[in-house]
């Protein structure tokens, strides 16, 4: 070991160090037993800005409390609220502190009213429970609290403090209702105390909810503060070694131990001790594999983007920093029950709007912290992790992130470099076409592309932010502009083919999920409509699926819906179908379309589409145009086609929506005998799919003299029988799409390509190895269908199911004429 890779690994382990640092110990001063984190989701409130706003809240919000309580003590009569009995026994401002600690913390996530009030009440009774061991074994509680500096506060070590409240007597046991009641109260005493925090009402899909959220004071607060404000506890970043290898479930990743640090995020015991005798050494080495790819930040695209952030712009698609002002109430909103309906309804998309931005800009203050944090490194790398599925994660979330969204991915090119050659050159130019939304043609027309727009795009790379701008109209502006730069270096030298290449170049599958179910099953019609069979130009599933939805909407003069009026009667409503005449675009049916192997039902297809258009009429609305649907009611009429649309894609690719009826009834008969589903992968990784049942109870509580009705769950030892069969089609073909890419990977460390970005089903390496990468892709595609994938699912779940049981399952669907071998040839399955 050399001198200096000894200090490499010395650096890294400082680093973890700090990253710990960053989180845990920021509150050194922890006097008091209360101060101890009432739960495992820490984040706004240990930071600086946090730790300052809790100090100046404190005390109203313990005075607000005193008030309360002496009113009600001196009323005597009648009935108490819940909460009283249960705060005398607490001093009010251990009460402020811990309840406006939960609220600053779970506002920004837009935590339902129900869950928040659940984590106020637990984070009291822990602080209550301490209280009573701190009296009763006071020796004991020393010793506890020396050897928890040490330890920290996982969730396994809460569980085993509960036992030991438990064990000394003083455990407090209060029931899920109650719970909602106490942390309600004590959060309305909060909010009047502060202003800090609303609830807003939303829309779920049985109905509405409240939720908790920040108010704009609040937001100002945390977003004039340090980057930082935005990083969890702890802080998981890059890591400046090669990390750790997977040889087990529990060792790899980062150099110092981790609490549940966990190769397989599975929440089940029992599969933990079962997947350790397992021989899963494939799928550690592919993992390893994607794990050693050494990145570095990409300096260039950085300073561009701290520019447009320091100038308070959102160019090239970063978050708005302002948000959007909160519709005018209408003049008639207490005569005009139709007027008051449609302001709610718009002024709930602006706060919706505005509270996802909040989220995107504390992840964008965060992100240029880490990149900068990062910018001198000579390499970095990025541990991963496996969800239940078997699907790849890198474990850093924040910042710079080959998974990342358009921002975070171009920040990050390979630290190495390789020549391109002229077929890399080629690839990087149909890269750039792909990064513009030019990837409905065919490889030479996007070529051509590049070559017709080369001054307007060689402009980009040479002033980003004072020439044309034309990398901003990229449907990837950032990962656009990071692939100008070298397009620009390349074609300046004297032989662009010459060009030493770091920026990934992806491959992404055509809507993976109907791809993975036309190849298991053979089906040619589904596998030609996404690109499994050779074609001289790609072909378009989309647009497929909104020709035929177009085809039915012209058809259909008019729409019928129902509405509820301010009686309470729901009437019918017949307008002209505003989807006649070309207006089912490609965009309207794409998200639809790609969820449909996900289990998508018509009722999310329709929540979709409304996004969509809300998109769209933000779009026409900055142009000075009206909405994209005239003034008609975008849910309604998003409903009605999602209908349309549905069934438009169930007849495009009918082998695929026949294997996710069966697999649902698969998981409704194994249901039926109380069993999970587990199932192997191709690769060897054992998957088990198990969701609880939760008994929901009804529980009324008064807000601001309001009703509130809330459903309190619960979990059951039962099996959840309808999460199982909705979720069993998803997982089963993300399982197979984790597969995929781990085979690739391992393919790949055995060809010597060692630089890999990969992103479940879209797949990345330098262009010099793209064409290489493209046929190591469809051969192991093929190679991973040759045999029989839903029948050797179908045979492990008869075993296990038993002999009663099987006799209720139905065969698996018969397969079809696909020649697989086709897909060797068919270079647009992964493009």
């Amino acid at each position: 070991m050399t001198t200096d890779f000894r200090a490499q690994l010395r650096r890294q382990i400082d680093l973890e160090d700090e990253q710990r640092a960053l989180g845990a110990s920021r509150y050194q001063a922890r006097a008091l037993p209360w101060k101890v984190e009432a739960g495992s989701i820490d984040e706004e409130a240990n930071l600086p800005p946090g730790h300052q706003l809790l100090k100046l809240a404190t005390k109203p919000v313990a005075e607000t409390i005193e008030a309360f309580l002496a009113e009600v003590c001196e009323r005597k009569a009648g009935r108490h609220h819940r909460a009283v009995d249960f705060l005398l026994l607490l001093d009010s401002t251990e009460v402020a502190y811990l309840t406006t600690r939960v609220m600053v913390n779970l506002c920004m996530a837009q935590t339902l009213l129900q869950t928040a009030a659940t984590r106020v009440t637990e984070a009291l009774i822990e602080n209550l429970e301490f209280k009573s061991f701190r009296e009763m074994n006071r020796k004991g509680y020393k010793g506890f609290m020396k050897a928890q500096e040490a330890r920290g506060y996982s969730r396994q070590r809460k569980a085993a403090v509960k036992k030991l409240f438990h064990s000394e007597g003083c455990a407090i046991e209060v029931s899920s209702e109650e719970k909602v009641s106490i942390g309600t109260k004590c959060m309305e005493l909060v909010i009047d105390a502060t202003g800090f925090f609303s609830l807003e009402k939303v829309r779920r899909a049985n109905g509405f909810a409240y939720s908790l959220r920040p108010t704009e004071t609040l937001q100002d607060w945390f977003d004039k503060q340090h980057a930082r404000c935005a990083l969890l506890d702890p802080i998981n970043m890059p890591m400046v070694v090669r990390p750790r290898r997977w040889r087990s479930p529990t060792y790899g990743g980062y150099l110092t131990p981790r609490h549940g640090n966990r190769f397989i995020k599975q929440r089940n015991h029992a599969y933990h001790v079962e997947v350790r005798n397992m021989d899963l050494s494939k799928v550690y080495d592919s993992v390893n594999h994607i794990q050693d790819s050494p990145w570095v930040i990409n300096t260039r695209v950085l300073e561009v983007m701290e520019q447009v952030w320091a100038d308070g712009t959102s160019l090239g698609g970063l978050p708005q920093r302002e948000d959007d002002p909160i519709p005018a109430k209408p003049e008639d909103i207490d005569t005009n029950e139709e007027a008051k309906l449609k302001w709610k309804r718009d002024a709930a998309e602006v706060y919706t709007a505005n509270a996802e931005r909040t989220s995107a800009r504390m992840s964008m203050h965060s992100g240029l912290w880490v990149a900068r944090r990062f910018a001198d490194e000579s390499a970095i790398y990025y541990p991963h992790e496996l969800d239940f599925r078997g699907r790849v994660y890198p474990i850093p979330v924040f910042g710079p992130s080959p998974q990342g969204c358009d921002w975070q991915k171009a920040l990050l090119q390979f630290s190495e470099g390789l020549p391109l050659g002229l077929e890399g050159f080629r690839w990087l130019c149909i890269h750039v076409a792909n990064l513009f939304g030019v990837d409905k043609v065919s490889f030479r027309e996007r070529e051509q592309w590049v070559t017709d727009n080369l001054p307007a795009l060689l402009d980009s790379a040479e002033d980003p932010l004072g020439g044309q701008r034309f990398w901003t109209t990229a449907d990837s502006p950032y990962s656009a502009l990071a692939a100008l730069f070298e397009l620009a270096d390349a074609v300046r030298m004297e032989d662009p083919t010459a060009y030493v290449s770091r920026v990934p170049i992806a491959l992404d599958g055509s809507c993976s999920g109907i791809q993975h179910f036309s190849a298991m099953l053979r089906d040619a019609e589904g596998g030609e409509a996404v690109n499994l069979l050779p074609s001289e130009t790609p072909q378009d599933i989309y647009m497929r699926a909104a020709g035929k939805a177009q085809a039915i909407a012209d058809a259909t003069p008019f729409i019928t819906y129902k509405v509820k009026k301010a009686d309470g009667v729901e009437e019918d409503v017949t307008i002209p179908n505003p989807w006649m005449g070309g207006m089912v675009k490609r965009g309207i049916a794409k998200r639809p379309t790609m969820t449909f192997c996900y289990s998508a039902t018509r009722f999310g297809m329709g929540g979709m589409i409304v996004q969509t258009l809300k998109e769209m009429d933000r779009e026409l609305a900055a142009k000075g145009q009206g909405p994209y649907l005239g003034g008609a009611d975008n849910y309604h009429c998003a409903m009605w086609l999602s209908h349309v649309i549905f069934s438009s894609i169930s007849e495009t690719v009918p082998a695929a929506a026949k294997a996710m009826e069966w697999l649902r009834e698969a998981a409704k008969v194994a249901a039926e005998g109380g069993l999970p589903l587990w199932w192997t992968t191709p690769m060897g990784l054992p998957i088990l799919q198990e969701y609880k049942a939760q008994k929901g109870e009804r529980v009324e509580v008064h807000w601001h003299g309001q009703r509130v009705r809330m459903m309190v769950q619960k979990d059951t030892e039962d099996l959840d029988g309808r999460a199982q069969a909705n979720g069993v089609a998803p997982n089963f073909v993300h399982s197979l799409d984790a597969a995929h890419l781990q085979a690739v990977a391992l393919r790949c460390k055995h060809e010597g390509i060692k630089h890999l970005a990969m992103i479940h089903d879209s797949f990345g390496t330098h262009a010099a190895n793209t064409a290489r990468l493209s046929s190591i892709l469809r051969d192991t595609f093929v190679e991973q269908y040759e045999g029989d994938v839903l029948g050797e699912f179908y045979e492990e779940l008869k075993e296990q199911l038993g002999e009663e049981l099987a006799a209720k399952l139905p065969e698996p669907p018969k397969s079809g004429d696909l020649d697989l071998n086709l897909i060797r040839k068919a270079s647009y399955t992964f493009a």
